[in-house]
């Protein structure tokens, strides 16, 4: 049984991601869009297809600002051949665009939940109210109702799985791996050269959208391997704090 998160909780949860979201975009406030977007790499096989050029075009005469979800989401492929600095630059528009569609999927799904409790308790009353004259007839209303709540509230989860196995595979990926991300060039200049502020707008940005419930719907992606999902958030965070102690070396 799902909980319904109460008013109040929903109410800091509003006030958080408004200022996780300006922490983020003053943590790379400082960044400019870059001229080079995309670099051809050896190491990495990275040469410029036509899907790649397509993905970039998305990109061309536009500010992080101006980026969307769908855009990151369908055209991912720039991704991999930006240039370390445009990585960098577009990364805060990924970190608030998925933050916000994992909100909204996780508001959608508590509003589907009330619904039902409220209408359960409706059809109680009136079940008290009238006896059980047209019982079957408001049986199989109710049915319908449920099966109406539980098509939309698949619909949903599959959205937050899609946002989540993004979010995983595109961001946490990369900085779970702290020897690698110093022995291989590539990661290197998108993951170790980041600012001190950067990383914890990052970290914080990380431990919002894993947070606890994210986790706990009946229909997730995770959910026959919630402790390897955990593993990866958390070896993210411990690199990503050596990713800061190395920043604080650097900015000395």
């Amino acid at each position: 049984m799902k909980k319904v998160i109460a008013p109040e909780q929903e109410k800091y949860e509003v006030i958080y991601e408004k200022i996780l979201f300006n922490k983020i975009t003053e943590a790379f406030s400082w960044r400019e869009r870059p001229k080079d977007m995309w670099e051809l790499s050896f190491e990495t096989a990275t040469i410029i297809m036509p899907d790649d050029e397509i993905a970039l075009k998305q990109f061309l005469g536009k500010n992080w600002q101006d980026i969307t979800l769908d855009i990151y989401v369908n055209y991912d492929d720039a991704l991999y051949v930006f240039t370390p600095s445009a990585y960098a630059y577009y990364l805060p528009g990924l970190l608030i665009t998925s933050a916000k569609a994992m909100d909204i999927a996780i508001a959608e799904d508590e509003a589907i939940v009330r619904a039902e409790a409220e209408a359960e308790a409706k059809a109680k009353a009136i079940d008290i109210a009238l006896g059980r004259t047209r019982a079957k007839v408001r049986a199989k209303a109710r049915a319908m109702a449920r099966a109406e709540a539980l098509a939309k509230a698949r619909a949903i989860g599959k959205q937050k799985a899609r946002i989540k196995d993004f979010v995983i595979n595109k961001i946490v990926f990369w900085i779970m791996d702290f020897e690698k991300i110093l022995s291989e060039s590539h990661l290197f200049e998108r993951w170790a050269t980041l600012t001190i502020e950067e990383y914890l707008a990052v970290k914080a940005w990380l431990i919002w959208v894993t947070r606890e419930d994210t986790y706990q719907d009946d229909e997730d992606i995770y959910q026959n391997d919630e402790s390897v999902c955990q593993n990866n958030v958390m070896n993210s965070l411990i690199s990503l704090d050596k990713l800061i102690g190395l920043a604080k070396q650097r900015e000395k």
